[in-house]
């Protein structure tokens, strides 16, 4: 199922750890339940994979098991949260210079994935970049490597 996005991630060389370097279902868990809310399907196979990276120069948030300063969507979130920023509707998962990508998380769907908007931080709006997380992997890879 996930083969294409293994493929692009190595034929582009995305800084992303050695494929089976994730972290554990017991980080994704504990993620959920600080959160409050699963997180899609395919950014949790991401995780249990590769747990963290960067897609050129944006960073691509995963969870930070080891306490070692890595960067991490909880705390992330929980930052955003006590600076009003986002909402519990929108999870930022990736940060570039200019846009941060998010789970626009009132749209999970039937396979248990949540929409992908881009947040062009200048212009000040979000739109529609992709479905699910994995074809946001697809297109930003396809796009910035």
């Amino acid at each position: 199922m996930y083969d294409d996005v293994i493929e692009l991630i190595e034929r582009a060389r995305v800084a992303f750890p050695p494929f089976g370097n994730g972290v554990s279902q017991a980080a994704i868990d504990n993620a959920e339940a600080t959160l409050g809310f699963e997180l899609p399907h395919s950014y949790k196979w991401w995780l249990r994979n590769y747990g963290g990276g960067q897609i050129q120069g944006d960073i691509v948030y995963g969870l930070d098991e080891e306490g070692i300063g890595k960067p991490d969507i909880v705390e992330l979130a929980t930052m955003n949260n006590s600076s009003g920023l986002y909402g519990q509707k929108r999870l930022v998962f990736c940060m570039g210079n200019a846009e941060n990508f998010v789970f626009n998380t009132e749209t999970l769907d039937d396979g248990g994935e949540y929409e992908v908007l881009l947040h062009d931080i200048t212009a000040g709006e979000e739109i529609r970049f992709a479905v699910s997380f994995t074809e946001f992997l697809q297109r930003r890879i396809t796009e910035v490597v």
